[in-house]
């Protein structure tokens, strides 16, 4: 395969009797890292060994151990791993691609494995000499990448960019305060005058009303400008008869006392004054004028004007404003130097890096030429193309991963393993249930457990949240339940233990709701107890309305003492009629939301039990899937664990009649 180019070899055995995958990963990788294959191809590699010596122990070595070798050879065009053991024979199929619909039917997933490995390599060889299997897995090496162009450098890039971006973002949210500041100020100024006119005004139709002396008023004037020093002037009106008219009259004034008694003009050629929505206007550039009307009821007595320099208002804006600006400019010089000083910490080690990368590259056997330039940044870049703790680092993530959804998949695996993989059988009653799971994995978890005297206990739970740490408390969950449900076999007794159960052992781990539900077969009734769980729906076959059944209850491990979880727990005891059924699941069905927002909730899914009450167990499970999957719509996916389950209590005379339908196709014709 290689001509007479000069070969290099790596040559390593490992024991077959225990897991070497780790060791043999990291002796291929550091062999392949040698060669010019790009990351992609290294990992795919990868992959395949990790296949071709999983493989191995599992099958070849499947009656006793044994050892593996494994020889990595490369020239300047192929690179070759050969893997070696004494194991069983097996073969290496050429047909191509597995069939995937024959391996969906076999449930097998033998073929897989030689499909991947086909796929990352050029050339997949096998050959049987002696007792021992030689499998080799080749790959064409394709030319070096080239060099990268030198571009400005990242330091240089990053403070420019970095600056720009911050006076950007401090103007903008200068800006933005500012503008909060000056409403606020505004705000605040025109209440404050407000509620100044109000106490005036208040003030003044006391004088009013009785007639004060012209001394009081004028203290009262007094009295209100001394106590509002922004002020210009302040007048007190009232409103008196003349010649069968009304007018305002002076009765008190801040500035002119002899004006008093005199009738009241409003100031000339006053404009609105625009951004209040109250009586004030601008007598002129300057000053704004005020005025509120003294009231006792719906009567006016009068009214109190008052004017105030706009320089009050514009004098605290502009201070506001000022001190805006000056955090803005230490905000912006802060920002400026943070960016430049960063960008300098972050490109001389990079510097660094590179330098000392590229005189490790010229002092190697196939260095290549360093990217030569005072950019330090693309000095990195081009280091790092060729690095092998960057391939090294992307290869152990890329297995960590890979182990990592193996270990999910068979979490998978082990937690359906844990449900109930038959339901009960009984007599006059269908049982049915479903599971989906928001992940790979969750909290959701049912099961039924034969108790004495013909009774049935069946339990739903949904753990507090998602995932594998969802998946460890059902866990335990349901081997606690097994355990004890013979021990305690009414439904607020189970749920009483499962709750010591959890404050015992999990006391910080997440609250679980529980259902709990003991059918009494010989007496045809139900006894349903709820630890904070979503209620049940009872259907009846008489064509009744739904009816919620919702015991009081709380969760289980969030009381401290058990105590108070028994006091506060509930049953309800239900007799099933012919054509009745219960229905059980976990808030992830009626909480199902599509992208909008809306969730089935649990009217629709009342109707739709309601609607579907004649119709098998089996088949209303299946359907519920359908109509939440459809509710969804495909573009969205199930956000939670969804469990349902269904007890019902059948028709003997539909039960017989099925019978009799299956035996009378089963029955030989007489004389045959």
């Amino acid at each position: 395969m290689f001509g007479s180019r000069p070969t290099v070899e790596h040559f390593a055995a490992f024991q077959a009797d225990q897991n070497p995958l780790e060791d043999v990963r990291s002796f291929v990788q550091a062999a392949l890292l040698e060669t010019s294959l790009e990351k992609k191809s290294i990992a795919g590699l990868m992959l395949a060994v990790e296949e071709a010596i999983t493989n191995i122990i599992r099958h070849g070595y499947l009656f006793g151990p044994g050892r593996i070798r494994v020889q990595v050879r490369r020239n300047r065009q192929w690179v070759s791993i050969v893997i070696s053991d004494t194991g069983r024979p097996y073969s290496i199929d050429s047909a191509g691609s597995p069939d995937a619909a024959k391996l969906a039917d076999t449930a097998r997933r033998g073929g897989l494995g030689q499909f991947l490995m086909k796929k990352v390599t050029d050339r997949l060889d096998y050959q049987r000499i002696g007792d021992e299997n030689i499998l080799t897995l080749s790959k064409r090496l394709g030319r070096p990448a080239p060099e990268r162009s030198l571009r400005p450098s990242l330091q240089r890039r990053v403070a420019v960019r970095g600056s720009f971006a911050v006076v950007a973002l401090v103007a903008i949210g200068g800006w933005l305060v500012q503008m909060q500041s000056t409403r606020r100020l505004t705000d605040e100024f025109f209440e404050h005058w407000n509620q100044f006119g109000k106490t005036a005004a208040a003030a003044a139709s006391q004088h009013i009303l009785n007639d004060r002396s012209d001394v009081e008023f004028d203290q009262l004037a007094v009295d209100l400008k001394a106590a509002h020093p922004d002020l210009s002037r302040l007048m007190v009106l009232a409103n008196e008869t003349i010649n069968d008219s009304t007018v305002q009259v002076i009765r008190a004034y801040s500035e002119s006392p002899e004006l008093v008694r005199e009738p009241y003009r409003s100031p000339a050629a006053t404009t609105e004054f625009a951004g209040s929505d109250w009586n004030v206007s601008r007598v002129n550039a300057t000053t704004l004028h005020f005025s509120a009307d003294v009231k006792v009821g719906a009567r006016v007595l009068g009214a109190v004007v008052w004017e105030v320099r706009e320089s009050v208002l514009t004098d605290r804006i502009a201070t506001e404003r000022q001190r805006v600006i000056t955090w803005a400019l230490v905000a912006m010089l802060g920002g400026i130097v943070l960016v430049v000083a960063g960008s300098a910490w972050m490109a001389r080690p990079l510097a660094n890096l590179a330098e000392a990368l590229r005189i490790a590259r010229e002092r190697g056997a196939e260095a290549r030429a360093v990217v030569a330039g005072p950019d330090e940044v693309q000095q990195v870049v081009a280091a790092f193309n060729d690095a092998t703790a960057s391939v090294a680092r992307a290869e152990r993530d890329l297995a960590e991963r890979d182990q990592a959804r193996r270990e999910i998949e068979a979490s998978e695996q082990v937690q359906r393993a844990l449900l109930p993989q038959q339901l009960p059988d009984l007599p006059g009653y269908e049982f049915a249930a479903t599971c989906r799971m928001a992940r790979h994995v969750g909290g959701d978890y049912y099961d039924a457990i034969a108790l004495e005297s013909g009774r049935v206990m069946v339990v739903i739970a949904d753990v507090a949240g998602k995932g594998l740490p969802a998946a460890l408390i059902m866990t335990a969950l349901r081997t606690a339940t097994r355990m004890l449900a013979p021990l305690n076999p009414a439904p607020r007794d189970i749920l009483s233990a499962l709750h010591r159960f959890m404050r015992d052992n999990h006391p910080a781990g997440p609250f679980v709701t529980a259902c709990a539900v003991v059918l009494d077969t010989s007496h045809h009734t139900i006894e349903v107890a709820s630890a904070g769980h979503t209620p049940a729906i009872l259907c009846r076959g008489n064509g009744e309305p739904p009816k919620r059944i919702n015991p009081r209850g709380r969760p289980l491990g969030i009381e401290s003492e058990p105590s108070g979880f028994e006091r506060q727990i509930e049953s309800e005891v239900l007799t099933l009629g012919i054509g009745d059924q219960l229905a059980l699941f976990t808030d992830g069905l009626v909480d199902t939301r599509t992208g909008r927002g809306e969730t089935i909730g649990m009217k629709r899914l009342e109707d739709y039990l309601h609607a579907n009450i004649h119709r098998s167990p089996s088949d209303v499970t299946a359907g519920i899937i359908a109509e939440a999957e459809a509710f969804v719509g495909p573009e969205q996916v199930l956000m939670d664990d969804l469990t349902f389950l269904i007890i019902r209590r059948s028709d003997p005379a539909d039960a017989a009649r099925t019978v009799d339908r299956l035996r009378s196709r089963l029955e030989v014709p007489s004389g045959s």
